[in-house]
């Protein structure tokens, strides 16, 4: 990364990533103890929870469109301060009450608020950088401060946990977002310039853009087939944890690490589930630049297609055991995959969309993860509890092949849909086609 752009870099954009950060701390720091805390802590069935858990994480990639049109008219800085102050008043309702009634409203809070950054921020990178210039350098630290705040909550909310009631994982995440709310409202200047606010789409405008995208087949379809990929990322969030707490010794692992390592003598029990999952977070920042380099010259259908393979047969090792040894592994290779491929999605996406219609066209890519998000959760919920919660609890042997295995058939299905995709349907294979012809 180029220091000399860094310092070019205006104010408002640092102010813009570093909230970014904070908000990507707070969620990861819940999202990764979620599912422990609704299913084992307060018994809820596990099927119920998936129904919840998918339209909480499917919310959260279907409203960014209309918030982000709203931001654009209203500026980004009330914007900003709406979305932090429905943050913290989501975590800290999260903590306060053990009614699943109210966790729901909680939750809703924060998919409302959460919808409001991710427009806000990546708008704002986009308005206080320069095409060719400094774009590259302010979208690189913008990824950074999400794989970070990955990597940071979860290892935070492992430390909270482990010393406190469970109530305060979320009230820490309530004080993140409290604290970037008073840099909103103190420290962040709005990149929209006031005339401008009053030439932003209206709804009737986003609702139109929605009926034209959609009738892109071709492109609707590649969000579909995709969609797996995206359904597996959200129950390696949402159910793995769960998982690994229920069957996984981490005491035996910890105690592995510290013959080489000995961190408990500085953080006590620190090997929670979250921490262990966090590994996907800290290989991606570790190595995202080193498997882009070497995958540069793939042929993205084909990058996008390697990798979901390689993520979809990730799932085999914890089905093989809950060993942390196993689980690890199992990360290992999904990260590789997701290195592969989840990138290489957004850049196929903008290759495929209409010259003059990339950015929309990136916009409504994300559609992909609501569509995953919101068939994973209710499919994981049932495998998981009829093959697994109920099971164990009744004293007999649980069926993990089978959980797995639904979890790697949303894998196989955007594999064989890719391949199918990729050999009949794939428009930049027909555009050249037409440009031979011509």
């Amino acid at each position: 990364m180029d220091f000399k752009l860094i310092r070019q870099l205006p104010g408002t954009l640092w102010s813009a990533v570093v909230m970014e950060l904070f908000e990507r701390l707070a969620y990861y720091g819940m999202v990764m103890v979620l599912g422990i805390y609704i299913v084992d802590r307060l018994g809820v069935p596990a099927d119920t929870f998936g129904w919840v858990y998918g339209i909480f994480t499917a919310t959260l990639y279907f409203l960014p469109v209309l918030a982000g049109a709203l931001a654009d008219r209203f500026g980004y800085k009330p914007a900003l301060i709406v979305a932090f102050a429905t943050l913290t008043s989501g975590y800290f309702l999260l903590g306060a009450s053990t009614d699943f009634r109210v966790i729901c409203a909680a939750l809703g809070l924060i998919a409302v608020g959460g919808s409001i950054i991710k427009p806000t921020i990546s708008g704002t990178v986009t308005r206080t950088t320069e095409e060719g210039s400094t774009r590259p350098v302010g979208f690189g630290l913008y990824y950074t401060m999400i794989n970070a705040g990955g990597l940071i909550g979860p290892v935070v909310a492992a430390q909270v946990r482990n010393r406190s009631e469970f109530s305060y994982v979320f009230w820490v995440s309530a004080g993140a977002c409290a604290l970037m709310l008073a840099q909103a409202v103190f420290a962040f200047r709005d990149p929209v310039p006031e005339a401008e606010r009053k030439s932003g789409k209206s709804m009737s405008d986003i609702f139109r853009e929605i009926v034209m995208v959609l009738a892109n087949w071709r492109f609707v379809l590649l969000l579909v087939i995709f969609s797996g990929f995206w359904g597996m990322i959200n129950v390696l969030f949402g159910f793995l944890p769960l998982y690994v707490e229920t069957f996984t010794d981490l005491y035996a692992a910890e105690a592995a690490i510290d013959r080489i390592v000995p961190l408990t003598r500085v953080a006590g029990h620190w090997l929670n589930p979250e921490v262990l999952i966090s590994l996907d977070a800290l290989l991606i920042v570790l190595f995202q630049a080193t498997i882009s380099y070497l995958t540069r010259r793939w042929p993205t259908l084909r990058a996008m297609l390697v990798g979901t393979t390689i993520a979809t047969v990730s799932w085999i090792f914890p089905a093989i055991s809950p060993v942390a040894t196993f689980i690890s592994l199992g990360i290992v290779v999904w990260s590789l995959g997701e290195m592969i491929c989840s990138a290489r999605f957004f850049e196929y996406c903008g290759t495929i969309a209409p010259k003059d219609q990339v950015a929309l066209y990136l916009g409504y890519s994300f559609f992909a993860i609501f569509i995953g998000n919101f068939y994973s959760g209710p499919w994981a919920g049932w495998l998981y509890e009829r093959f697994i919660r109920v099971p164990h609890e009744a004293g007999l042997a649980i069926q993990p092949w089978v959980f797995f295995g639904g979890v790697m058939l949303m894998g196989a299905f955007s594999v064989v849909g890719l391949a199918v995709y990729g050999w009949f349907i794939n428009p930049d294979t027909a555009r050249r086609a037409e440009g031979n012809a011509s």
